[in-house]
């Protein structure tokens, strides 16, 4: 409400600046006026350097700042006395905390045991938890994560405002809202608990201010002092107890504050700029008036920081309206930037410039943001790599911190040792082991799926990977048996201060137990000791800040623990409520740091800064929503809460309302904070490429100085500024490398930027990674012959599965990195299809031999029998597979159940066959180059003296009853096919290649040389069967059958496909009703001499493939086969870095030709190959 008699203010302001309200001798208040940069701090420290000059000795001369300006203060009082060739000990410069903490250890009352914003938190969710039942407007809320901290704040806001309890359920009686009732009974009985709680017990900063208030006139120290308050435009009931006690006590207070003492308006308007400062002054005036103390104006309108008529005409004229247009534009700019990275790299340059061109140092720089979220991380990384030293002005979330990283996950260990939770605290350093052993340990964990129990074995851990499932039994090799030495050493290590942990929680029940048993664990894992030694390494790589935070977050953590132990100490609880308190109180930390040096930039936010008078202001991020914030109804209580309140009675903050006037008030601080530079900028786009505007601030800007012109991104010369900061300079001259790879012309500025990196130790290497990124090629060097021979053979024999030489034939590159550099995917536990087609091929192999011992056809076999025989099978094969995975979970059993009926359908199906086939299994997964049992390999010699050696497995082989003719099947589990182009380029081998050693095998075994009836896919899975329209059973089962047709070459001989299946329900050819083969279904068949032209193919290209390993090919020349090409399934496809795009890499196009013209090829070089 608008007072009339405060018009008497600006009418003493105007007239009476210099006039004495009362004698000479006599105490009084002083209130120091003026807008922004009219020198009213400049007034405090020069009042106060006087007094100090005069008279060293004197009484106390105290300054009272907000908490995080007091630093800076401080150094520039200490400065002024020492350009005087003085120091002092009279001036004291506080925060009003820092000052109750001084005044009560002199007066008393500092001995109680204090309460941290973290104790508050812990000591109101001990009382939630124990008045959950009885709260109406809170229970749900109160049992959500970060209640405590909205609930603390509005605490606090009743304290400092004089509510309690009573008056809450006071203003409770004269509402007739229900909702706000239930919110205040909730409140009333909180605030009422919370009060008893501390009473007598502990200390918080609300009972310090209080205490203070009450301490001043007892106070020696205030004897005769005088004071000054500055920096605050607003001050709550609580803070103006106090004022009221110094007005009584101190011979002089003087107040600043930022308002325009000629307007006169200001007390009536809300809107006005200056509306809460003149309310301020409405307040301390009548409290004087109150006190019959004197009261002295004094008005400051002369303007002593803006070096320019253009930053004095945006304090002046662009946060009022009216808005005038004024002449002048030195020493603003306006810049706009496509993004917010390229906004920060353009500031960046700029003060870069100023520093060099016009002599700034970079503690006469700051840089304001709005927008801490989109604007912090990225800056810093951006002033980094410039080289501008900075100091974030803000208080860090020690959340984040390896230390709370470690005290929470420690005890999400002991919930089952899981992973995520065992490798979180492992990862965090403070183990004492290395980090190549930490991977070692979390490869086998990852490998095996260790968890639980199996971390606090007393056993050694003894999982190895099997190769088969053909033994009960595998015993490790030499190399696993190293292997696993290792990790059981580094397990035990990292897992027994752990379990010392685990026992000690387990042993505690109340919350000091838990947290003794948390402090035991930090000392066994020495963490003081490597904070200390990060600090100290952090220190002398000239991150100061990072090594300060080191040592402030272990006293942190302390003393988190101590008002654990403090506020609940004695309670019992269980130890997930402990862990879920403790969360909350990591959550909480938080670490101030003091600046690290005395020259850097500092980087603020509009809410917390001590920039003032900086010579170079850069603001960023000025966009609309975020300049001014939109206001957001917060806490515990909405706006229309606070306004039924305030007519009940109860004065407390206006809630959003209020702030909106603030977030106006707050932006004309920080841009008028410059003296001599301002910078204002915003992003048209941010990371998401979604569009910003610009601040309607920044609209106000440019009417008020129609003058100043609105840059762009990128601006002219910006990357030359970027020489001072070496890695950028060396970035941008990447830029201009390739444009002059691409244009052939190069700015001389350039070569003098190369010329200097080159003889830098430091960017010389960043230099040789831009040159190698810019004007890389692909190698086109062959390893030496005898480097590939050492590589990949052994006494003189390339040994290798079809599989290798297919990898070689689709990129040379994906053959070395597997199996030269042997490099490979981490295995992790789990089922894959790799394992079902392991367990599959096991169990029909098995089948197979069982009747083949007994002597019995497939066809003998029915249905339930069939079931019964591979149920046992599988009960002895699945503990084998991944050490018992499909055994280790309910969802593995149920996985093991639907396998199981997969297989009893591709068994059912095989013995269908049986009945429809002439042929009979002579062979199941008949390997061959595998060692004792096994068949020899398929061997060629080499030109240069090696040989070649192929090793493999036969799934299975089958002959006719004459015995002249014999097939082979491999089973699949997904998708499979096979054409001759494939072929021809070496890309699918396996078929022809089994094919060949069958026919080998059988020529010896049945001393004479049987012909190929067929080479086939066959498949063991239970496809899905879609369909445009419902559809019977019987449909359902033809389109299942086409589905599992086997593909595959069948020799082009009726009586052969009749005989291999009379049916052709089971392969993909067909006969008409004249007997002759299906021309539709020609692709599925070759002649008897086109299998032998295959067959001497195949030892062609298996030596060809041989031959070109072996002469050092290892160039990334992935295939391309129409949109098929080698690189979209491989796993190295980040190490070769093959980029069609870089000159010299290229996909090996294959050319698609007709099958007549592949077979006369294929042909013609298999005589090649046999002469």
């Amino acid at each position: 409400m608008y007072d009339k008699n405060a018009a008497g203010i600006f009418y003493a302001a105007r007239h009476f600046s210099l006039a004495r309200m009362g004698n000479e001798g006599e105490d009084m208040i002083e209130f120091i006026l003026g807008r922004a940069g009219t020198g009213k701090t400049h007034a405090c420290l020069s009042g106060m350097a006087e007094r100090m000059k005069a008279e060293p000795m004197g009484s106390a001369l105290v300054l009272l700042l907000p908490e995080h300006a007091t630093y800076r203060a401080e150094r520039r009082l200490a400065a002024m006395m020492a350009g005087a060739g003085e120091g002092f000990v009279r001036g004291l410069v506080f925060g009003f905390k820092r000052f109750a903490r001084h005044v009560l250890q002199e007066t008393g009352g500092a001995a109680a045991a204090r309460i941290t914003s973290v104790g508050r938190r812990l000591l109101l969710k001990r009382i939630l938890a124990e008045e959950g039942d009885s709260l109406q407007a809170f229970a749900r809320a109160a049992k959500q994560r970060g209640f405590t901290e909205t609930l603390e704040r509005a605490m606090e806001e009743m304290r400092s405002y004089g509510i309690d309890g009573d008056a809450l359920l006071q203003a409770k009686s004269a509402l007739a809202d229900d909702d706000l009732c239930r919110k205040l009974v909730d409140l009333a009985l909180i605030y009422s608990r919370y009060r008893e709680k501390m009473a007598g017990r502990y200390n918080d900063t609300g009972d310090m201010l209080d205490a203070l208030a009450e301490k001043i006139p007892s106070s020696r120290l205030l004897e005769g002092a005088e004071v000054w308050v500055d920096g605050l435009s607003f001050f709550n009931p609580q803070e103006r107890k106090i004022l009221a006690a110094l007005f009584q006590k101190t011979k002089n207070v003087h107040i600043t504050l930022t308002f325009d003492p000629t307007d006169e308006t200001a007390m009536q308007r809300e809107g006005s700029l200056f509306y809460r400062q003149a309310q301020t002054l409405q307040q301390l005036r009548r409290l004087a008036q109150e006190m019959q103390i004197p009261v002295r104006v004094r008005s400051l309108e002369e303007r002593q920081r803006f070096q320019s008529d253009a930053l004095a005409a945006i304090e002046r004229t662009a946060f009022s309206f009216p808005l005038v247009p004024q002449a002048g534009a030195v020493g603003v700019a306006l810049v706009e930037a496509a993004t917010r990275r390229l906004e920060m790299e353009a500031a960046a340059a700029d003060i870069v410039r100023l520093c060099r061109e016009k002599g700034l140092r970079w503690r006469d720089i700051a840089i304001l943001t709005r927008d801490e979220a989109a604007y912090g991380d990225m800056l810093a990384l951006t002033l980094e790599d410039c080289g501008i030293p900075y100091f974030r002005d803000n208080k860090r979330a020690g959340v984040h911190h390896p230390l709370a990283e470690l005290v929470r996950s420690a005890f999400e260990v002991l919930r089952g040792w899981r992973y995520d939770a065992m490798f979180r605290a492992l990862k965090t350093g403070f183990f004492q082991k290395t980090r190549e052993w930490i991977d070692l340990l979390e490869n086998y964990v990852l490998e095996f799926g260790i968890r639980g129990s199996r971390w606090t074995m007393e056993e050694d851990w003894h999982w190895h990977r099997r190769r088969s499932l053909d033994e009960e039994e595998e015993g490790a090799t030499q190399k696993e048996a190293e292997r696993l030495c290792q990790i059981n050493s580094c397990r035990r290590a990292v897992a027994e201060p752990l379990q010392e942990f685990a026992a000690q929680v387990k042993a505690a029940s109340t919350v000091r137990g838990y947290a003794e048993a948390l402090y035991r664990l930090l000392l066994a894992l020495d963490v003081p000791q490597t904070l200390e030694r990060w600090a100290d390494e952090a220190e002398k790589a000239g991150r100061l800040a990072e090594s300060r935070e080191h040592r402030q977050i272990w006293d942190d953590v302390i003393s988190l623990l101590e008002q654990m132990a403090e506020t609940s100490g004695d309670e019992t609880i269980k130890v997930r409520e402990f862990e879920d308190v403790l969360g909350d109180g990591l959550d909480a930390l938080q670490i101030s740091l003091i600046p690290p040096g005395l020259d850097y930039v500092t980087v603020a936010d509009f809410d917390w800064n001590s920039v003032e008078n900086a010579r170079a202001i850069y603001i960023l991020g000025a966009n609309e929503g975020v300049m001014p914030r939109r206001s957001q109804e917060k806490g515990l209580l909405s706006d229309a809460d606070r306004l039924h309140l305030k007519e009940a009675g109860l004065e407390l903050p206006q809630g959003s309302a209020e702030g909106s006037f603030n977030e106006r008030f707050l932006l004309y601080k920080g841009f008028t904070e410059a003296r001599d530079y301002l910078w204002v900028s915003y992003a048209l786009a941010d990371t998401e490429g979604k569009a910003l505007l610009p601040a309607s601030l920044l609209g106000q800007i440019r009417a008020v100085l129609p003058a100043v012109p609105l840059q762009t991104v990128p601006l002219e010369g910006a990357e030359r500024r970027l020489f001072a900061g070496g890695r950028q300079a060396v970035t941008a001259l990447a830029a201009a490398l390739r444009s002059y790879r691409e244009k052939g012309t190069l700015d001389p500025f350039w070569c003098d930027v190369y010329n200097w990196a080159l003889g830098e130790k430091k960017m010389s290497i960043v230099l040789q990674k831009v040159l190698q990124g810019i004007f890389s090629r692909a190698a086109a060097e062959l390893l030496p012959k005898e480097l590939a021979a050492a590589l990949y053979t052994k006494n003189r024999r390339l040994r290798g599965s079809v599989t290798r030489f297919e990898s070689f034939r689709a990129c040379p590159f994906q053959h070395f990195a597997r199996y030269g550099l042997h490099l490979a995917e981490r295995p992790e536990h789990g089922f894959r299809t790799l394992d079902l087609g392991v367990l599959l091929h096991a169990a029909l192999r098995e089948f197979g031999e069982r009747l083949k011992k007994d002597g019995r056809r497939w066809r003998d076999v029915g249905e339930e029998e069939c079931g019964e025989i591979l149920h046992e099978i599988l009960g002895l094969l699945a503990p084998r597979l991944q050490n018992e995975i499909l055994l280790s979970s309910k969802q593995y059993e149920n996985l093991l159940v639907r396998i199981e009926e997969t297989a009893k359908k591709a068994l059912v199906r095989l013995i269908e066959l049986d009945a429809a086939s002439e042929f009979r299994p002579v062979a199941f997964e008949r390997s061959f180059g595998r060692g004792a049992g096994s068949l020899p390999p398929l061997t060629y010699a080499l030109a240069d003296g090696s040989s070649l050696e192929i090793t493999g497995q036969i799934d299975r082989i089958d002959m006719d009853e004459a015995g002249r003719y014999f097939l082979i099947l491999d089973y699949k589990t997904g998708v499979a096919y096979i054409n001759l182009i494939e072929v021809y380029y070496g890309l699918r081998l396996q078929l022809l290649t089994y094919l060949l050693v069958a026919r080998n095998l059988l020529a010896h075994t049945e001393e004479r040389e049987l012909l190929p009836a067929a080479m086939l896919y066959c498949f063991l899975k239970n496809p899905l069967v879609t369909a445009p329209h419902r559809i019977d059973e019987a449909e359902a089962k033809k389109l299942l059958q086409g589905q599992l047709k086997m593909p595959g070459w069948v020799l082009a001989d009726a009586d052969v496909i009749r005989a291999l299946d009379s049916t052709f329900s089971f392969t993909k050819v067909a006969l008409t009703k004249k007997g002759e083969i299906d021309k539709r279904k020609l692709d599925y068949v070759k002649t008897e001499e086109e299998f032998a032209i295959l067959l001497d193919y195949i030892a062609y290209i298996l030596k060809d493939t041989g031959r070109q390993i072996l002469s050092g090919e290892v160039r990334a020349l992935p295939y391309r086969l129409k949109d098929r090409t080698a690189c979209r399934f491989c796993p190295y496809i980040a190490v070769c870095g093959f980029d069609p795009l870089v000159p010299g890499f290229s996909y090996r196009r294959l050319q698609s030709h007709e099958d007549a013209e592949l077979m006369d090829s294929m042909e013609l070089k298999g005589q090649e190959d046999a002469e």
